[in-house]
């Protein structure tokens, strides 16, 4: 249970997938991966990813800016990697965490209630499918593959827990417990649209994610961003703003790109899509 408090600090932050503990702090950073339909009821997938959280100071999870391979093969199966959000009329009912270390079980929460409840886990293996592609395609590990079930990283073999038998044990305890005919908790989960909307509100001249009305008159006066490298006011701006996207839960750089084209009124030129991009991907960070 180690890692559980993690999953506890979320509640204050389901509104977007940068989760902040009750101080505002990030705890862990997470990509939304589909949903399905139960009953009246929506099941959202999402994943933490390890980039983007054991590299970055501000998670609860942080390690180092550059973790080696060993510290990302533990963080990699020790880490919880999947959780739901199950809905109703983007009403959440209940949240749940599959946990794989030290202890194999399946938390779920409601908003609003002090304790969350556990569940066994029958979900065989070692890693979760994610996290397994995630290692693979990090190239930590040259010869990291995937073959039949199991992930060769490090020159360890481990089994790979699927993502369609993840989802098939978190859909059976849902029926099982009847959690797609329970009421509303009450907190509401922004869709995506509604996040575009607040994004492109902030932005305006006054707004939170506003990095822009401040520097008119000096958008190409040179700044350090960090030692030994030098950029202008503008294009930090629109890292900024990237990064801002980031944390307000915008989907992917693509939709950050498509709010700021509403924004200006215009197709982007390169220097704005590869800033926007830069940030929203913590290039700078790294």
């Amino acid at each position: 249970m180690k890692y559980t408090f993690t999953f506890l600090a979320i509640l204050a932050g389901l509104l977007s997938h940068a989760q902040t503990d009750a101080g505002g702090h990030p705890v862990l950073h997470s990509i939304p991966m589909g949903e399905d339909t139960i009953g009246d009821c929506r099941l959202l997938a999402n994943y933490y990813p390890l980039h983007n959280n054991v590299d970055d100071r501000t998670t609860s999870v942080y390690i180092s800016d550059t973790p080696g391979i060993r510290e990302m093969e533990k963080a990699a199966t020790n880490l919880p990697a999947d959780f739901f959000v199950l809905v109703r009329d983007n009403q959440i009912i209940k949240l749940i965490l599959v946990n794989n270390y030290p202890d194999k079980y399946i938390l779920v929460s409601t908003p609003g209630e002090d304790k969350p409840k556990f569940y066994q886990k029958r979900v065989k293996g070692d890693i979760a499918e994610n996290r397994a592609i995630e290692l693979v395609r990090s190239r930590l590990d040259s010869s990291a593959t995937i073959v039949d079930g199991k992930l060769l990283f490090n020159g360890r073999h481990y089994s790979i827990m699927s993502n369609q038998d993840i989802k098939a044990a978190v859909i059976g305890l849902i029926k099982k417990e009847h959690f797609d005919s329970a009421p509303p908790s009450g907190t509401r989960l922004l869709t995506k649209a509604e996040i575009h909307e607040r994004v492109l509100q902030e932005t305006k001249e006054g707004g939170k994610l506003d990095f822009f009305t401040q520097i008119k008159g000096h958008e190409m006066d040179g700044i350090q961003v960090k030692p030994g490298l030098l950029d202008t006011r503008i294009d930090m701006a629109l890292y900024s703003w990237g990064r801002a996207c980031y944390e307000a839960g915008v989907a992917d750089v693509d939709e950050a790109h498509a709010i700021f084209t509403e924004f200006k009124g215009r197709p982007l030129n390169i220097r704005e899509r590869e800033y926007i991009k830069l940030g929203f991907e913590k290039g700078l960070e790294k």
